[in-house]
């Protein structure tokens, strides 16, 4: 795969992911904030939110880009499989990073784990047709 759509793959995801993040807390769909790691972790505490979004959209693609290098290892298993399995993984430990427990997950815990669902399986649909369809062709 190409460097620049690497990029540009896991850009577009992070920005979306990023997006329904602030969407979900600004509705209200999950009880905790999504800058509060930047509060507990003690990161410029003093800095205006936008850079707060800032250093979230950055973890977020760091976060991406390995999942995008773990969907290029594993691309021999079919893409909805990796993705759900991939998804629930880091919803496990994204609710183990905030609560340090499972007693949390409840109903109000859904709309993020349908959410990384969601980003999960257009990444990994995105790199399995890049694999299958692009480059494969050109060769």
């Amino acid at each position: 795969m190409k460097g620049s759509h690497f990029l540009w793959i896991s850009t577009a995801h992070g920005v979306v992911f990023t997006g329904m993040l602030g969407f979900l807390h600004y509705f209200k769909f999950i009880s905790w904030h999504p800058l509060n790691w930047t509060k507990r972790l003690q990161i410029f505490p003093d800095v205006h939110s936008s850079v707060k979004w800032l250093l979230t959209f950055i973890v977020i693609l760091i976060i991406i880009n390995i999942v995008i290098g773990l969907f290029l290892l594993i691309k021999k298993v079919p893409p909805i499989v990796t993705s759900i399995l991939v998804g629930f993984a880091i919803w496990l430990i994204l609710e183990w990073s905030i609560h340090q427990d499972f007693s949390h997950i409840k109903w109000n815990s859904i709309p993020i784990l349908v959410t990384i669902l969601i980003i999960s399986r257009a990444l990994a649909e995105t790199i399995h047709y890049y694999n299958r369809k692009v480059y494969d062709n050109k060769g």
